[in-house]
């Protein structure tokens, strides 16, 4: 997944501000701002300029903005790409739409993930929704520029509307809330998702997208903070040890090399409460807790490995999760393996044809196998896990991730 820093943007907007303030001409950038239905003193005049002065927004040729006209779907895209530094696509265009570049743009950096705006005519025409511009903006913050999640208490008091906001839309509209990026339309501070978005709204957005100055100060949520830095975990330090080194942290002995019971292992596999997604019988995601049996030395790794798979937009279903057991001297017995959703993603010996499990991503579509390019794949490797799921010489194991780098 791309990761781009804002710092190019911000240091223009700097210097788009200070033209602003000082009141220098348009022409001095080369750009026209000023638009005659754009008042200095209306509450979006200033995201405007802003956007105008970056080109990521165009005036009409009557020199006129349109303030309140709606937004087509493929018009945001332009913008929201148009804003992520050095972003390009080098997928090869079908002229499907003028839209379609930026589209790919978006898609090749994961915004458009669980967003449902297929690159056709017909979807890039239609009017972009409240929803949708939430669910862009918060694939962008985290899968662009890799922001920490925002936990917003009580979301059911401070969103006037959230009861009637549907389950594929609330985390979206939570981090936008959360981060300030966006506010309420109302006294109640309702969202009004399947309203369009407007010309002005836009604006704002992506300019508080692009600046967190600019965000509104929210006191009901906090940001969530990883557990731990991923360069500090036990599997990339692990890899620096001497045998005697890891089986020390490990088993506490130097001559132990894995655990052969509960008690053997005693006070040194710990268990760890996680949060997960899963799909109830009517097809809705919800929430879950598990509680996972690990070595104490990997345990904060764990935990925040699992809470990157549990914000991530993907949103990543588990319904079945494991963790150390005593049936072989494997990493298992070292409380340093996790197993995920074993029925849909198996473990099979090339060599005697044994498996355990039913399937895997490559023969099933279910929401329950683990892909290569999923956000569960991704967490567990940024804290240096591997994923059985690369294949070994005699097998492949899709459902096993471990603290050694091979996913053994």
């Amino acid at each position: 997944m791309h990761r781009y820093s804002k710092t190019v943007r911000i240091a223009v907007l700097v210097l788009v501000v200070a033209a602003i303030a000082l009141q220098l001409p348009a022409s001095a950038f080369g750009v026209d701002t000023s638009f005659s239905d754009v008042p200095s003193g209306e509450w979006y005049s200033g995201y405007v300029q802003k956007c105008a002065m970056l080109g990521i927004i165009d005036g009409y040729g009557d020199g006129t903005f349109k303030p309140g006209q709606s937004l087509k779907r493929g018009e945001f895209i332009k913008m929201l790409a148009a804003s992520i530094e050095e972003s390009y696509s080098t997928t090869k265009l079908k002229g499907v739409h003028w839209a379609e570049y930026y589209w790919n743009v978006l898609n090749e950096f994961g915004v458009l993930e669980d967003v449902g705006i297929p690159c056709t005519y017909a979807a890039l025409e239609q009017t972009i929704t409240r929803y949708e511009m939430a669910a862009l903006i918060r694939n962008t913050l985290y899968n662009v520029y890799g922001e920490n999640t925002m936990e917003v208490a009580s979301p059911e008091t401070n969103i006037g509307d959230y009861s009637v906001i549907g389950m594929a839309y609330r985390s979206a509209v939570e981090q936008a809330y959360g981060k300030g990026i966006l506010g309420g339309i109302d006294a109640k501070g309702s969202f009004g998702g399947d309203y369009s978005l407007t010309r002005a709204q836009a604006a704002k957005v992506i300019v508080c997208l692009l600046w967190p100055s600019e965000r509104q100060a929210v006191s009901f949520a906090t940001e969530v903070l990883p557990v731990i830095d991923a360069k500090d975990s036990f599997a990339f330090s692990y890899r620096n040890m001497t045998t005697a080194e890891r089986r020390l942290a490990l088993f506490g002995d130097a001559n132990k090399s894995y655990f052969t019971s509960a008690s053997d292992a005693g006070k040194r596999i710990v268990t760890v409460e996680v949060k997960t997604w899963d799909i109830n019988s009517s097809g809705v995601k919800y929430t879950r807790t598990w509680y996972v049996q690990v070595n104490a030395v990997v345990a904060d790794e764990v935990k925040a490995i699992f809470e990157e798979i549990y914000n991530d937009p993907e949103r990543f279903p588990i319904k079945a999760l494991g963790g150390a057991r005593y049936s072989d001297t494997l990493r298992h017995s070292w409380g340093c393996a996790i197993d995920i959703n074993p029925t849909e993603n198996y473990y099979i010996n090339y060599s005697t044809g044994a498996t355990v499990g039913s399937y895997c991503w490559k023969t099933s579509d279910s929401p329950y196998c683990i892909r290569p390019e999923s956000s569960v794949v991704r967490a567990f490797a940024k804290y240096g896990w591997g994923w059985g799921g690369q294949g070994w010489t005699s097998a492949v194991d899709y459902m096993h991730f471990s603290i050694l780098a091979s996913g053994g």
